[in-house]
């Protein structure tokens, strides 16, 4: 079988909103089976986050198959259980079924055949899940998930945009404020290598166990001496948002600022870099 190429963001993003449709299947199923049979909204909303969870568990279950060259059909979660010698594999196909004959809301079900249904099949949808991330970590030796597609893809576009600047910047000041296009130039590439650079930190953020990163993705970095200088990683975002909430920007200011920060765009793609091989040589 091939074990290269699994794309590790769309199998994790996968898992993530399997998780969220799962939590709210399990919390409406707390309730009394009389209860529940007899509330159309909770019935509803669990047939919802049941289709929710069966297509976020095919998404990785298709991707999956392709690298490895196992030919799968409706019944994706059954065949590629089967073929990865998942125990629980039999019972997928009833998951596959349950799908296909009830994911049109608009088709009627017996309450309680729903809810006997979920409350034996619906751990499925987190065996499956557990059992897919550990063969991912065990076949590849990618303990922590990183996706590095991610990160050559988004520090590279780091660089170019980075290469962008410097040749705005290598206008004098007064040339950069006669001439706009500079400044929109010179708007766009560090909006362009500032996203970059957030999807690199969101990515790499709960491997160093930080939890919900936000705006402040990088300076919670640095303020965990995952990188340096947290008041420049500040900067940073200050100028970002200020970009994207502020019509009138002064030029000369930007100008400054941006002779200031870009430097910092490599200086911290490449602490990262150190910090993640040290991360992972502590696996």
């Amino acid at each position: 079988m091939k074990t290269k190429g699994f794309n590790i963001s769309l199998i994790v993003q996968s898992f993530i909103n399997l998780e969220k449709a799962y939590k709210d299947i399990l919390k409406n199923l707390k309730l009394p089976k009389e209860s529940f049979i007899q509330n159309k909204l909770v019935i509803d909303k669990v047939r919802t986050d049941f289709n929710i969870a069966f297509e976020a568990a095919m998404r990785p279950c298709r991707h999956i198959s392709q690298v490895l060259n196992i030919k799968t059909t409706k019944h994706c979660l059954y065949e590629l259980s089967e073929a990865l010698g998942f125990p629980f594999a039999k019972d997928m196909k009833d998951l596959s079924e349950f799908y296909v004959n009830y994911r049109d809301l608009k088709k009627e079900i017996d309450p309680s055949y729903l809810y006997d249904f979920l409350n034996t099949h619906i751990k499925l949808f987190r065996d499956f899940a557990e059992q897919i991330i550990n063969y991912i970590k065990n076949t590849t030796k990618n303990y922590l998930l990183i996706d590095y597609d991610l990160l050559n893809e988004k520090a590279k576009h780091i660089k170019d945009a980075v290469e962008k600047l410097r040749f705005v910047l290598s206008k004098d000041e007064t040339e950069f404020l006669s001439k706009p296009m500079y400044f929109d130039r010179a708007k766009y590439f560090y909006q362009v290598a500032y996203d970059a650079l957030f999807d690199i930190c969101r990515h790499l953020a709960p491997k160093f166990k930080l939890k919900n990163p936000s705006d402040d993705c990088l300076v919670v970095m640095a303020q965990a001496n995952i990188v340096e200088n947290p008041n420049i990683a500040y900067d940073m975002m200050r100028l970002k948002n200020k970009l994207i909430t502020t019509w009138d920007v002064d030029h000369r200011e930007f100008y400054e600022a941006l002779k200031k920060l870009l430097p910092y765009f490599e200086a911290y793609i490449k602490e990262l870099s150190a910090s993640v091989k040290e991360l992972v040589k502590n696996v």
